[in-house]
């Protein structure tokens, strides 16, 4: 690159464009590498390296493309994103247990791991010790053993770092007894 020099006395013209009353410098933007040139026609190509910022579209319409980094593909003309605090492969579920000692709150994906964001337990007439396992239903390795009078229970929300089983196992719940037993969980497979 090279530097422009400005001697004094001397004249060079500065394309301008006059809005209104006010004139504002023409900058002609080019954006081939260094000692190459490539002009810019209006069209934005390929992004290479976003390292940091953000990309925001205030007007106009997503012309169709590709957002492989985010895991959503290929976008169809006119597609509106609405990209927040989403995972694609979410889940909402609400498992009972009435008078059983064990059950399934999510079944295993093979090789991707169980992540729980929100947990809601809440134990029926009885008195109880209810956990959480990844895959033996005994073990309580995901939520340890909690201890529940008659109609009592546990809201965890949200849950920041989650709780996870591992690659490839199901979550699962127990408890000592045979009381009535809800879990509602919330979160994501990867």
């Amino acid at each position: 690159m090279a530097d422009i020099l400005v001697n004094e006395g001397t004249q060079s013209p500065v394309k301008t464009d006059l809005v209104g009353t006010s004139n504002f410098q023409v900058v002609k933007v080019d954006v081939g590498a260094a000692g190459l040139t490539s002009a810019f026609t209006g069209t934005l190509g390929a992004v290479t390296n976003l390292a940091g910022g953000s990309v925001k579209i205030t007007t106009g319409t997503l012309a169709g493309g590709t957002l492989t980094a985010l895991g959503i593909g290929t976008i169809a003309v006119g597609t509106v994103l609405s990209i927040g605090l989403r995972h694609e492969d979410e889940f909402a579920t609400v498992v009972s247990g009435t008078g059983t000692a064990t059950g399934t709150v999510k079944a295993a994906v093979s090789g991707s791991q169980i992540f729980v964001t929100c947990l809601v337990i809440s134990a029926g007439t009885g008195d109880t010790n209810i956990g959480l396992s990844s895959g033996t239903p005994t073990s309580n390795n995901v939520l340890g053993t909690c201890t529940f009078g008659s109609s009592g229970g546990i809201a965890l929300t949200p849950i920041n770092p989650p709780l996870r089983t591992t690659s490839g196992s199901a979550l699962v719940w127990s408890q000592s007894g045979t009381s009535n037993v809800r879990v509602t969980a919330t979160g994501y497979v990867d």
